[in-house]
C-alpha cells in the first residue's frame, strides 16, 4: 500500500506530456513569448517599456497612450465611441494608481493598433484584435498533437487492454498502469489478480505514426510563424522548392509582418505628434525579412551607390 501511494504522489509531481490543459498554457506562454520578440521600441521614457507596450498590443489589438505626472503611460483601457468610419473615438480605464480621467483618442490620448482591422468597430472584435486568439488557436493544437505523441509512446510500452471485474482489481490494475507510465517493470504475479482482470483483444500492431506526429508539430509551429510573417521552413522543404516558390513564400511572410509593422509606426506616429515623444518601433533583425531577403538578393562586394556622385 506504501508503494502504491508513493507511485501515486511520483505520477502528480512528474509533468504530464499528455495533459492537453497543462500542454495548452504552456505553448500558449512559448508562442506570446515568440510574438514579444519581434518588435523592439526606441524612445521610450523610463515611465513607458516597450516590452509593456508589446504585451497589450498582443493581447488586447490596441495599447492608448496617456500623460501622468511620472511621464507617458499606457493603462489597460477599452475603446468606445465612433466617427464616421467607425473607428473609436474615446478610451476608459480602471486603475487605482491613476487618477480617472476620460481619454479623448487624439486630444490628450493616442492610441497605437496591433492591426489593420484592430481599429474598427465594425469587426466587432476591438477587445480581442490582438493575437491573443491567434496564439489560443495553436496552442491548443500543439497541445493536441504533443498530448497524442505521449500517447503514442506510453502505448509502445503495452499492448494490452485490461478490464477490471470488480473495484479491487481497479485499483491494482490502475497501479500497473500508473508503473508502466512511470516506465517502471510491472509484473503481476498472483494468480488471483489474474483471474479478476480480462484481456480484450490488442488489434492491429500499432502504426509507424511517431513520425507523422514529429513532423505534424514542426509543420503546425512552421503554420504559426508563417502566419505572422517569421520565417521556419524545414531545410529538407526549402531543398524542394523552386526559385519562384522560395521567393513567394517570402513575399507572403513581409506582407504578414508589414502590416504589423505598418500599424505600429503610425501609432508611434500619433504618440509623437500629441506629446513630443520620440517612440519609434523596429523589427527586430532575427525576425527582419526584408534585410535578410536584400542581403541575399545583393551581391558580395557590391557597394552602396554615392549619393552625391552618382556611381556604384
Amino acid at each position: 500500500m506504501e508503494k502504491f501511494k508513493r507511485r501515486k504522489l511520483r505520477q502528480k509531481q512528474l509533468y504530464n506530456n499528455g495533459d492537453v490543459w497543462g500542454g495548452f498554457w504552456y505553448w500558449r506562454q512559448k508562442l506570446l513569448n515568440y510574438c514579444l520578440s519581434i518588435f523592439e521600441w526606441e524612445g521610450c521614457p523610463e515611465s513607458l517599456p516597450g516590452r509593456e507596450i508589446e504585451m497589450n498590443l498582443l493581447l488586447t489589438g490596441h495599447a492608448v497612450i496617456i500623460e501622468s505626472k511620472d511621464g507617458l503611460v499606457w493603462p489597460v483601457t477599452d475603446l468606445y465611441g465612433f466617427d464616421v468610419y467607425y473607428r473609436p473615438t474615446h478610451a476608459t480605464y480602471g486603475n487605482p494608481l491613476l487618477p480617472f480621467k476620460r481619454i479623448e483618442l487624439g486630444r490628450n490620448g493616442a492610441v497605437i493598433y496591433n492591426d489593420r482591422i484592430a481599429g474598427n468597430i465594425l469587426t466587432d472584435q476591438v477587445v480581442d484584435s490582438g493575437l491573443r486568439t491567434f496564439i489560443d488557436r495553436y496552442a491548443r493544437a500543439m497541445a493536441d498533437i504533443e498530448s497524442s505523441i505521449s500517447a503514442y509512446v506510453i502505448n509502445t510500452r503495452t499492448r494490452s487492454h485490461l478490464v477490471a471485474i470488480d473495484q479491487a482489481s481497479a485499483d491494482r490494475l490502475e497501479d500497473y498502469q500508473r508503473r508502466i507510465e512511470l516506465g517502471e517493470r510491472a509484473v503481476m504475479v498472483d494468480d488471483n489478480e489474474l483471474e479478476s482482470i480480462r484481456t480484450l483483444d490488442p488489434g492491429p500492431a500499432l502504426p509507424d505514426d511517431l513520425n507523422s506526429l514529429l513532423i505534424a508539430r514542426d509543420k503546425m509551429l512552421s503554420c504559426f510563424f508563417r502566419d505572422i510573417g517569421v520565417k521556419f521552413l524545414e531545410s529538407q522543404k526549402r531543398a524542394q522548392m523552386t526559385e519562384d516558390e522560395v521567393q513567394a513564400d517570402e513575399q507572403m511572410l513581409l506582407i504578414n509582418i508589414d502590416d504589423l509593422r505598418e500599424e505600429r509606426e503610425a501609432g508611434a506616429d500619433r504618440v509623437n505628434a500629441l506629446f513630443g515623444s520620440q517612440l519609434r518601433p523596429k523589427i527586430n533583425p532575427a525576425f527582419d525579412r526584408s534585410r535578410q531577403r536584400k542581403n541575399i538578393d545583393e551581391p558580395e562586394g557590391k557597394e552602396e551607390r554615392d549619393d552625391n556622385t552618382g556611381i556604384d
